[in-house]
């Protein structure tokens, strides 16, 4: 009895610090741009399945707040922005069809980001940061901060908060969603 209950303790503890089990993640995060900070933040989303999700209700919350409104739909394997204003980075970077604006920022010293279902279960979290292991890249110099999965089965297996999932990437200059140029490993410089 006493190994059942050591068990079910074990149980407990462990399915505390699993990743969500989501099928829709932070792929990309512009924490801090270049130049016009206050307008050129922004979230990217990754649909991992093969099949349309409907995320109407979802919202992010923690640093920054956005509700998903009712018909929103990200393809199947396809990605969704969530920008901080959404007319200035199409403006700027040619990304039509961002979602936005989100209530908040997200800060250049590291921030925690989730995304909730609607029943507000935690879906996807992110805890990114500019020290330690993570790219110091992404902090000003126009690049952002992306997962590093080379597949969608790693990334299943990946969870938000470890630094060394996540790399410096090329910000995005087209619409709607450019074939990645090369990443940048975190220990290049900038």
């Amino acid at each position: 009895m006493k190994a059942f209950f050591a068990s079910l303790t074990l149980v407990a503890i462990l399915a505390t610090r699993l990743p969500a089990d989501s099928t829709v993640v932070f792929n990309e995060v512009m924490y801090h741009p270049l130049d016009r900070e206050l307008e050129l933040e922004w979230c990217e989303l990754h649909n991992q399945m093969a099949v349309d999700m409907d995320i109407s209700g979802w919202s992010l919350g923690e640093g920054v707040f956005f509700a998903f409104p009712e018909g929103t739909i990200i393809p199947g394997g396809g990605y969704l922005v969530v920008a901080i204003a959404p007319v200035a980075l199409e403006t700027e970077t040619g990304h039509a069809g961002a979602l936005g604006p989100y209530d908040g920022r997200l800060s250049n010293a590291g921030e925690s980001i989730g995304l909730f279902n609607n029943n507000r279960r935690l879906m996807d979290h992110l805890d990114y940061g500019v020290g330690g292991n993570w790219p110091v890249a992404p902090d000003g110099s126009g690049l952002s901060l992306a997962r590093s999965a080379p597949s969608p089965r790693a990334i299943l297996q990946q969870t938000g908060r470890r630094a060394l999932k996540w790399e410096a990437r090329r910000e995005r200059r087209t619409s709607p969603r450019p074939r990645r140029e090369r990443s940048w490993p975190s220990t290049r410089p900038s």
